[in-house]
């Protein structure tokens, strides 16, 4: 009598183990990084159009292209009808360097390009923001390769000061 219920309880099991096994796994790779957000508030005598524009200048200065803007405020009061706090995504790119960083990892890709965020916050009060890439994760890469991201990261975070201060 054990045996007939241990091989019917086999046979169950093997039924069983397709259909567990057709269901669908996660079919996207995870890569765990530690990122930082980097802010600074805009000082309240600069305004957000200087500060867009103070952005830009330094941006130019450290040959970092701007390569796109997303004024997202815009959707958001086509959407609702309703003007929104203003808030803008400001692209930058150092081509050269995205090179090096795709040759040395693929996964790059999802820092480019450079991002900074002014934003106006609900009480007015205005920031810039960006993620930055965990300084391992620049460490870890070749020598040229990590003096060029060294470099673009050091850009975007005095465009961030430059921009909080209106500096032209």
């Amino acid at each position: 009598m054990n045996k007939i219920k241990v091989l019917i309880a086999l046979l169950f099991a093997l039924l069983l183990q397709p259909a567990m096994a057709a269901e669908p796994a996660d079919p996207l790779a995870y890569t765990d990084v530690k990122l930082q957000i980097a802010r600074i508030q805009v000082q309240d005598s600069v305004s957000f159009d200087d500060a867009v524009e103070s952005l830009k200048l330094r941006a130019n200065q450290h040959n970092l292209k701007f390569v796109g803007a997303n004024l997202i405020y815009k959707e958001i009061a086509a959407l609702t009808g309703q003007p929104a706090k203003r808030m803008e995504i400001y692209n930058f790119c150092d081509g050269l360097t995205a090179n090096k960083l795709l040759g040395a990892d693929p996964q790059m890709i999802a820092f480019m390009p450079c991002r900074i965020a002014l934003i106006e916050d609900v009480n007015g009060k205005r920031w810039v923001i960006s993620m930055m890439m965990d300084i391992k994760m620049i460490q870890a890469m070749p020598a040229d390769t990590r003096k060029s991201a060294e470099g673009v990261m050091a850009a975007m975070k005095d465009m961030m000061v430059a921009a909080s201060r209106g500096d032209l």
